[in-house]
């Protein structure tokens, strides 16, 4: 099913003016019927749409936006990856790069450092976004009531016992994330370790990714020095990207 789906995908890439059904079933040797059920569920997910005239079903844009997005984090890798070289130099620490997708924190980039074993470091691993420095920040710069509308969703539920797991209070603390421009992981994804990370915007002043790093709660290493050298590079990326 997925293989044919694909194939489905890459043939109506082809055609630009759109296939009827009977068209995809001759170009791809499928019967009508299954061709039928492959692009309901394409269209369904906004993969393709079809036109209401002629019925023939076209490549939606929803394809083009993934092929942006893998552009624009590869544009944020090579952009970001410079100033995270010098901060990991400066603080001696693991840096990483995050993005939010869906509901979910990703990191797509780090630079490594002796400390790494110790902590979740992985790319690519969803992480959630109430226990992470990271997602936190994501979260800050979004709308409350879909924040609201995530955090019920998932009924905070809690990964130690210091994950907040109190709306009211969670949302709190994202305002004050806003006004102090970072945000502090305490023990609420692994016991004994520390999160701090600051966002990163674009040219539209939009929180495309936020810079974090992890260390070990008793060094007492998140202070005022880690802190603004994590911002001042957090401002440096953004710079980079157009944002004033």
């Amino acid at each position: 099913m997925l293989e044919r789906a694909l194939n489905t995908l890459t043939v109506l890439s082809e055609n630009k003016n759109g296939l009827s059904i009977s068209e995809l079933s001759a170009k791809l040797n499928i019967p009508p019927s299954s061709i039928h059920r492959i692009v309901s569920v394409l269209k369904k997910n906004n993969f393709v749409i079809q036109d209401p005239v002629t019925k023939k079903y076209k490549i939606a844009y929803k394809v083009l936006s993934l092929a942006q997005n893998l552009t624009f984090e590869d544009s944020l890798i090579d952009s970001a990856r410079p100033h995270m070289d010098k901060l990991a130099s400066d603080i001696d620490k693991t840096i990483c790069l995050c993005i939010m997708e869906e509901d979910k924190n990703i990191c797509i980039d780090y630079v490594e450092n002796k400390d790494t074993a110790l902590f979740k470091v992985n790319k690519g691993i969803a992480m959630p976004l109430h226990a992470t420095s990271a997602g936190k920040v994501f979260h800050a710069y979004m709308d409350k009531y879909i924040v609201m509308e995530q955090m019920n969703s998932i009924a905070m539920n809690p990964i130690t016992p210091y994950t907040k797991t109190d709306l009211n209070t969670y949302l709190k603390e994202l305002e004050e994330i806003r006004v102090s421009g970072y945000s502090i992981c305490d023990e609420e994804l692994q016991l004994g370790i520390q999160g701090l990370a600051c966002p990163i915007f674009d040219m539209n002043n939009k929180v495309v990714a936020a810079i974090s790093f992890t260390a070990i709660k008793s060094e007492n290493f998140i202070c005022d020095k880690s802190i603004n050298l994590v911002k001042e590079t957090a401002k440096a990326i953004s710079k980079d990207l157009g944002s004033r």
